[in-house]
């Protein structure tokens, strides 16, 4: 296909699609028809790559502070968010580790003995991923540190940007770290989100081992186990012992000054149910450390800081709270409702629709828009309220495209991966969960008597 069309055709579908909602919400009000035309413009932007995520997001920002349509308190709340913050500092910390060369030292221990082949370096990364969910409960803080280790790693084994090798090593600990944590409590923001909003709405309390439970062997485990057979089927690799040097290296003192303000941030996460102070804030304490340090720091650590990534996760995190205020969200949902016999689909359904929002709003705007019409939804498919709760699960655990997961996106900018290798790994697992794991979990809902 002609370079032309390539582009001209999202182009013209992203218009389309535009129209599309302008009709659908003709006769709402005027904030509403706004911000269902800016929302659907960004989803076509960020999905069909008609530009850069950043761009997108000035354009989005742009709409709707233009327009008046949602006040710039509102439009620009992701700036005031400590998830905003948090990937700044994590950005700090990732090029503080990379420019110290304490990534080498760090990915020596994700390093196999040799002799090991590429999928036991890819099942090694998963499970030492996995394991440090339960450590850090904030996903952009635990990839922000895994990034430079990483990306180290993979240059120990000599893959360059463009190998498979190079992008099974990423994804391995990207996905590793972030989409078996969906089944662990307080690790990903929707899941947070989830348990505050129920008990806030509905005062169901959901206890930490109660959901490890119900969650964490399939969308957990077994999750895992998928990763794993799919990386090393989709992104096969071959690693030449030849070409691998272990190297016994001093450690110098940029590498420890690095070292103990991550060690330092890392307890403080771990222990944030003692002190309750925000991930976002820590990263943000960890990060000036650094960035007052005069001798091997300093303000050269901002020297590589993408605003790119910046501007994007700052809307996405506003998206959702634009959704809301616009009421946009509630005239999409409560109309979903009335379209779709949910007493006939039952559980199919509200998997479906939970799972498709995600395209709107991004993956912690599901539990924001759906857990105040859990209630509803549960009557209208006859079902217990906390199943419908806890059906949120497997939706936000699902990833479609990449834009929909902010800790992602800040991934792909950050190791310079192609975003057709994240895209085509985002839907094959997010194929293989809706074909094998959704079934698989709600028979082991059943098994426990859930």
């Amino acid at each position: 296909m002609p370079s032309v069309l390539r582009k001209l055709i999202p182009a013209v579908a992203a218009v389309t699609c535009v129209f599309i909602s302008i009709l659908i919400t003709d006769g709402q009000g005027y904030e509403l028809r706004v911000t269902a035309a800016a929302v659907v413009l960004l989803v076509c932007c960020w999905g069909f790559r008609l530009v850069s995520e950043g761009v997108a997001a000035v354009l989005f920002f742009l709409i709707l502070a233009g327009s008046g349509a949602v006040t710039a308190k509102h439009v620009f709340v992701g700036f005031s968010s400590p998830a905003f913050w948090l990937v700044f500092s994590g950005l700090v910390l990732g090029k503080a580790i990379a420019s110290s060369g304490l990534s080498n030292h760090l990915a020596s221990l994700l390093s196999p003995k040799r002799g090991a082949n590429y999928a036991a370096v890819l099942a090694r990364i998963i499970v030492a991923s996995t394991l440090f969910a339960f450590l850090v409960p904030s996903a952009l803080g635990r990839i922000m540190i895994l990034l430079p280790i990483l990306t180290g790693l993979a240059e120990r084994y000599r893959f360059s940007k463009e190998d498979n090798g190079y992008a099974g090593i990423l994804l391995a600990g990207v996905f590793g770290t972030y989409l078996p944590a969906f089944a662990i409590l307080p690790a990903n923001l929707p899941n947070i989100i989830l348990s505050g909003a129920a008990e806030s709405v509905y005062g169901i309390h959901i206890g930490y081992m109660e959901y490890l439970l119900l969650h964490f062997p399939v969308l957990g485990l077994v999750k895992g186990l998928l990763l794993w057979c799919f990386l090393t089927w989709m992104f096969p690799a071959q690693i030449v012992f030849s070409q691998y040097e272990e190297e016994r290296v001093p450690w110098k003192t940029e590498q420890k000054i690095a070292l103990l303000v991550l060690g330092a941030a890392l307890c403080c996460w771990m222990l944030d149910s003692l002190h309750s102070i925000s991930p976002g804030w820590i990263g943000l304490g960890a990060a000036l450390v650094l960035l007052v340090e005069p001798k091997y720091f300093g303000q050269k650590l901002l020297a590589d800081i993408k605003i790119e990534t910046l501007l994007f996760i700052a809307c996405a995190i506003s998206v959702g709270e634009v959704m809301r205020v616009s009421g946009l969200g509630e005239y999409l949902t409560s109309n979903i409702i009335a379209q779709i016999p949910l007493q006939k689909y039952g559980v199919p359904a509200l998997l479906g629709i939970t799972t498709g929002t995600g395209l709107l709003t991004s993956l912690p705007g599901i539990p924001s828009m759906f857990v105040p019409l859990a209630g509803e939804l549960s009557r209208a498919a006859d079902i217990p309220l906390k199943s419908m709760l806890m059906l949120l699960v497997p939706a936000f655990s699902t990833i479609l495209l990449p834009y929909q997961a902010p800790p992602l996106i800040v991934a792909m900018h950050y190791s310079g991966m192609a975003y057709r290798k994240l895209a085509v790994a985002c839907m094959g697992m997010a194929l293989l969960t809706i074909v094998i794991l959704f079934p698989l979990d709600l028979f082991w809902w059943k098994l426990i008597g859930f």
